[in-house]
């Protein structure tokens, strides 16, 4: 059984699945790893560059036929040529001129309609393009930036705060191949997610980071971050600390 991709309410979540939902949108949404990578994902990006192809390829049509259009005689018209001129010597040519005329009008309604047609569906197909491209830009930004703030031991109750802080410093670039990656402008430059939240960890990220386990509730930095620290009680009297120094330095003590 597959898990859900969203819950309307936090407490609809099972306890031992609540870590892996995110708050957004007034629901709690499923957050995966290598997002883009999914097969259903890459399905609606690979619809999605099709609706580009068809979108430009409508374009292109819709082109030449202005260039055809543009070519021909301003009272010329397909449908009624080859009949005009095969009753040619039958016609009166004051007639003739009168037919011509309206088939142009004719012709012209219907190149107006056509252009209507286009546009609308042109209309839709960006709208469409918009609303996946949106949606696929937030769960990228959202995927990164968690597993970041994870990394750097942000507190998970305090997740989701820490993501809506983030959010909006962070952008999609997507190249010419239609790859994408998440980044953050600086005045230094482009920088990745990942460099991003370890600097912010470091400054005004600290008061989202997770208590450590054992005497000290807060604890350092370095403690936070798997450092190992030297054994030793180098706050103890004078013996302790001379023990500390011995198994921190063994060959001072060795000298």
């Amino acid at each position: 059984m597959g898990l859900k991709s969203f819950y309307e309410a936090e407490d609809e979540i099972p306890e031992a699945l609540r870590d892996h939902y995110t708050e957004e949108g007034g629901k709690f949404v499923l957050v995966i790893e290598n997002f883009e990578a999914h097969p259903k994902v890459r399905g609606v990006v690979t619809a999605n560059n099709e609706n580009k192809r068809k979108r430009d390829a409508l374009q292109t049509k819709l082109t030449e036929a202005e260039a055809k259009i543009a070519a021909l005689p301003e009272d010329f018209d397909a449908e009624k040529w080859v009949e005009l001129n095969a009753n040619a010597n039958k016609d009166d040519p004051a007639k003739r001129d009168e037919q011509l005329q309206s088939m142009k009008q004719v012709y012209e309604g219907k190149i107006a309609n056509l252009q209507r047609k286009y546009d609308t569906d042109l209309a839709a197909k960006d709208a469409e393009l918009q609303e996946r491209d949106g949606y696929i830009d937030r769960s990228l930004i959202d995927v990164g930036l968690k597993d970041s703030l994870l990394n750097v031991g942000v507190n998970p109750d305090l997740i989701d705060g820490a993501l809506a802080s983030l959010r909006g410093s962070v952008k999609v670039q997507r190249a010419d191949d239609g790859s994408r990656k998440a980044i953050v402008e600086t005045d230094l430059g482009e920088v990745a997610v990942t460099d991003f939240v370890k600097e912010w960890a470091q400054t005004k990220g600290k008061a989202y980071l997770a208590p450590l386990k054992g005497d000290s509730p807060s604890g350092s930095d370095t403690q936070r971050r798997g450092v190992k620290l030297p054994a030793g009680d180098f706050g103890g009297d004078k013996n302790a600390r001379a023990k500390a120094i011995a198994s921190k330095f063994p060959e001072l003590a060795a000298g």
